[in-house]
């Protein structure tokens, strides 16, 4: 049975990205809906930013950020459902020298909802890009030598780089497999999500529509690190991620479908309902806002947010950094993506998000 769409509103989705676009709101967009298993919404415009006036087209990538902590998270997802791995497992016991420092009693629950206590990324990771090369095993030793901040799982504060190395390492020490290799082949490969790698390389390079910082974005450096081949080429997957609006939206489309995608069953529903469900729900410490945490998921709050102006309280997703927010909801049965490479403070960029999921809700209730 085909989808029912509100066409009108597919039409005022589509005006507003190219409202947005001549605005100078962000320099490139694309947004992306799936509804019972079928993309329909495709819509993308503006420029890759690469100094040539390169057009942005439907096979362009984007820097999606921290909407790639889900997908990353979902490599534990496999591996829990095959019994390699469970929630409440000591990181220190699959990672001994991690086990140090008061990160004793760390679980992969912790790891996994933002309470694992060593929010703050070490001092020898951001020192890398100074150096112009990634070493792995600094990394490693970076976060076996940290100390815990807080006590873990006693509060939940949001670990922005720190989230996506100890999945990354954890999902290499469980599986024996380099954390690119296991992500392609269990989760991108399976849900085909053909443009979403944390490696990206020198031949798909010029696809990447750049990040530009807008005026009164706090952190205007951030938009050059992101664009950089150091940043791009090496896993760091609380942040690095390489996708598209089609692929995010995708991923969550198989999620509210239940972990079924193209006829086969790629994780079970019980493991789909364990990972969406409430795992940590309270203040976050840094920003005093509050969270409601799935295991690599941000479940939605009440009121307005990036997720729509009244989303359910199933409604799960995760947003990136200044720039685009992917969800999904199962009583849509929808998944959806928004990305943009304009990098906005939070007042402008939570509210564009918040106008374009409404704006996608309003389209996909026919």
């Amino acid at each position: 049975m085909a989808v029912t769409l509100n066409r009108r509103a597919v039409d005022t989705v589509d005006s507003r990205l190219w409202h947005h676009l001549a605005l100078g709101v962000h320099p490139a967009c694309a947004i992306a809906a799936y509804k019972d298993g079928e993309l329909v919404i495709d819509l993308y415009g503006g420029e890759i930013n690469s100094g040539d006036g390169s057009k942005v087209s439907a096979d362009t990538l984007f820097s999606v950020w921290s909407c790639g902590k889900p997908l990353a998270a979902a490599c534990l997802w496999v591996l829990k459902e095959r019994g390699e791995v469970d929630w409440d497992d000591l990181v220190g016991d699959i990672w001994p020298g991690y086990a140090s420092n008061g990160k004793e009693a760390t679980t992969v629950r912790h790891v996994l909802t933002h309470q694992a206590g060593v929010p703050t990324t070490p001092a020898a990771i951001t020192n890398m890009a100074s150096t112009g090369v990634v070493d792995w095993g600094v990394i490693v030793d970076a976060l076996e030598s940290t100390e815990a901040e807080f006590e873990p799982g006693s509060a939940i504060e949001y670990h922005s780089m720190t989230f996506g190395f100890l999945v990354a390492e954890l999902v290499q020490r469980i599986s024996g497999q380099s954390f690119e290799a296991f992500f392609q082949a269990e989760v991108a490969g399976p849900l085909g999500l053909v443009d979403t790698t944390y490696a990206l390389d020198a031949e798909r390079m010029p696809r990447l529509a750049r990040l530009k910082a807008m005026p009164d974005f706090p952190n205007p450096s951030l938009a050059d690190t992101g664009n950089s081949e150091l940043f791009k080429f090496n896993p760091a997957p609380g942040g690095n991620g390489t996708s598209t609006a089609r692929d995010l939206a995708r991923f969550y489309s198989v999620l509210v479908n239940r972990g079924g995608v193209d006829g086969k069953q790629w994780l079970s529903p019980e493991t789909i309902a364990d990972v969406t469900a409430c795992h940590a729900e309270g203040i976050e410490r840094g920003s005093g806002h509050p969270h409601r945490r799935g295991l690599g998921l941000q479940l939605a709050t009440e009121g307005p947010n990036r997720f729509g102006d009244d989303p359910s309280p199933r409604v799960f997703g995760h947003g990136g950094v200044g720039t685009c927010i992917s969800w999904g909801d199962p009583d849509l049965n929808a998944g959806v993506a928004i990305v943009t490479t304009g990098m906005q403070p939070d007042e402008v960029n939570n509210t564009r998000l918040q106008t374009f999921s409404q704006l996608v809700r309003d389209a996909l209730t026919a």
